[in-house]
């Protein structure tokens, strides 16, 4: 199995188990500009407006594994960044209008969803649904663009070793 799964749960894996694994994220990439562009032609002709994004990593949790079925499901975006193109003046700035989507989804589903950004030895993680935020543009030439802007003081700073505590707390509260 060359499954992601396989990465996290396999000590050694082979450099063949590695190939397929590549290969299935290039194909996964494919498809997402595949679907893309159906629904760009979709649309066309149409007064649609929309946005595409992804979701990184969705947890669902089984609450009460026996009687009765409840879920708990929480939302993850993650990303790796340069510290040096991510802080600017005390925020760290990410895709605008991804983060606008992202924070709708979690208001409107009732979810927690929380941003790690990977700034190398450390992580910031913040849940989108009550971290305050403010969007602009911003940027030169071909890095000008709509960001949404979340001051360092909101955010949590996790020493890249803490991560699993971090992650621990904001799942299960222990």
């Amino acid at each position: 199995m060359a499954s992601r799964t396989a990465f996290v749960y396999q000590d050694a894996l082979s450099i063949d188990d590695a190939f397929t694994y590549f290969k299935r994220l290039m194909r996964d990439a494919e498809n997402r500009v595949h679907f893309s562009r159906a629904l760009q032609k979709a649309r066309k002709g149409l007064d649609v407006h929309m946005y595409v994004t992804d979701v990184d990593s969705l947890i669902i949790q089984y609450l009460n594994r026996r009687g009765v079925k409840d879920f708990r499901f929480t939302g993850f975006e993650l990303k790796n960044m340069n510290p040096r193109s991510a802080l600017v003046n005390g925020k760290v700035k990410v895709n605008g209008k991804q983060y606008e989507g992202h924070r709708m989804f979690a208001l409107q589903a009732g979810i927690d969803f929380y941003y790690l950004v990977n700034l190398g030895q450390e992580f910031l993680v913040w849940n989108v649904a009550n971290t305050p935020v403010s969007f602009d543009w911003y940027g030169h030439g071909s890095a000008h663009d709509y960001y949404a802007f979340v001051h360092l003081d909101d955010v949590i700073r996790v020493p890249a070793q803490e991560l699993p505590e971090t992650l621990r707390f904001l799942l299960w509260r222990r």
